[in-house]
């Protein structure tokens, strides 16, 4: 056998065994970014804010296995997505972003709550159009440090809990990290 055969069937070898290691576990990914405001009571006066949202969501499809031999496979449900967040959120007058918020959970409904800060301690805040609003009677319970990154427990308003955790949290005005 010549080294012209030898390295073509080397090559869709490869590419055989790429491809069915794609189709093991197929994956969805969406991305999007957008702006939102919200209002914080300094005790002085009410302060506008803005703030950059970010957010991955990656999740495995699960296939109807009676259609494993078709290309195109039908698909039987969503499974848990895991959701990465990071947000920026501007302080001040300038266009510089002030803080930065990365948490990451598991989700199998899509949650449109984020963290933002308030006077220096964290919360959850709701997607209200172009604005946030920061829910006042949530239940936010820490609980524990992992690694310097701190897991929280949000339960909604339908008693349903989800676990989050902090990744990051960064406050450039201070030029230090914290994790809370």
């Amino acid at each position: 056998m010549n080294t012209r055969k030898i390295n073509i069937l080397i090559a869709s070898l490869m590419m055989t065994t790429g491809v069915a290691i794609a189709q093991d576990n197929p994956t969805e990914a969406l991305e999007t970014t957008q702006s939102k405001t919200y209002t914080v009571n300094t005790g002085n006066e009410m302060v506008k804010r803005t703030v950059e949202i970010s957010t991955m969501r990656n999740t495995a499809v699960q296939l109807n296995e009676e259609d494993s031999t078709k290309i195109d496979q039908s698909r039987v449900m969503d499974s848990v997505a895991k959701i990465t967040k990071t947000v920026k959120i501007d302080n001040d007058a300038d266009d510089a972003f002030d803080e930065k918020i990365v948490f990451t959970y598991n989700s199998d409904m899509p949650e449109d709550f984020v963290l933002i800060s308030n006077k220096n301690e964290l919360a959850v805040a709701i997607d209200e159009g172009e604005n946030l609003k920061i829910v006042e009677n949530m239940s936010l319970k820490s609980k524990n440090d992992f690694a310097n990154k701190q897991t929280y427990i949000f339960t909604d308003n339908n008693g349903k809990e989800i676990e989050f955790l902090v990744e990051e949290y960064t406050k450039q005005s201070m030029n230090m990290s914290d994790s809370k």
